[in-house]
């Protein structure tokens, strides 16, 4: 495939390069891209493992480290200590990303990287994302928006590197609306509701405040494959004295 000059140029000639892996399509395909063109001992596997980070991601990343031949390196992260962050205003995703990039850029400088990127693509830049001015403030950078390509052109790149595609995702925080307190107990129950339906369900779980329900929002799959968890899912939600509810977004 045709892969724009600027985005090889953006990777150093020399040193090493830290990639931001989160787990998610578009990081994966920019860190095997990265070991494509420098080698993977020039390349750096960085994952902030917070609370936030779902165990299948943790997996997931390391498989496809090892795969690579490259260490994956977990940041371990204590968001829960910061007060602005688990208030859960609409800051709290620049709060979030403000610590999670300060702390990569720093364990990436220590291993000698002279640039450390991200897979943020010219799509994410029409959404609400306050984390982008966390990444600017840090010093982190996005080949791919440099290369003007958005999503449909990193999934060209990915199936070039043979990435194979899984649904879109974000952090179990963006579960909890806007003014519901975030606490270690509220992710752990999401994590545990949500864990039998991945890889298979493009599914998200939504907490409805003062309800005590649990939406799953799902969209693009056959319903058996929900069905089959639901009992699992229900037994998981009525431990916590929660109810489950699914909605199916396409229909």
């Amino acid at each position: 495939m045709y892969i724009p000059g600027v985005l090889e140029e953006k990777l150093p000639d020399s040193g090493c390069c830290g990639i931001l892996f989160s787990g998610g399509y578009d990081s994966e395909v920019l860190l095997r891209f990265a070991v494509r063109v420098l080698g993977a001992p020039k390349v750096v596997s960085l994952t902030a493992d917070s609370g936030l980070l779902a165990g299948f991601y943790r997996k997931h990343i390391r498989t496809v480290t090892e795969g690579l031949g490259i260490e994956p390196v977990f940041i371990p992260m204590d968001l829960m200590s910061l007060e602005e962050f688990t208030l859960n205003t609409d800051k709290r995703c620049y709060i979030c990303k403000k610590k999670l990039f300060a702390g990569l850029k720093a364990e990436a400088v220590a291993r000698g990287c002279n640039n450390v990127m991200d897979g943020t693509s010219t799509d994410d830049l029409s959404e609400y994302r306050p984390g982008l001015i966390a990444a600017a403030e840090a010093g982190i950078s996005h080949p791919f928006t440099e290369a003007c390509m958005g999503r449909s052109d990193i999934v060209e790149l990915g199936t070039s590197l043979g990435v194979s595609g899984h649904p879109s995702d974000s952090c179990l925080a963006t579960r909890i609306p806007y003014g519901e307190m975030i606490t270690s107990e509220l992710l752990s129950l999401i994590e545990k509701v949500e864990a039998p339906l991945r890889p298979f369900v493009q599914g998200r779980l939504r907490v409805v405040p003062g309800t005590g329900r649990l939406l799953v929002n799902y969209t693009g799959v056959d319903e058996k494959l929900v069905e089959n968890c639901l009992e699992q899912l229900k037994r998981i939600a009525e431990k916590s004295g929660h109810e489950i509810k699914l909605h199916r977004l396409d229909k």
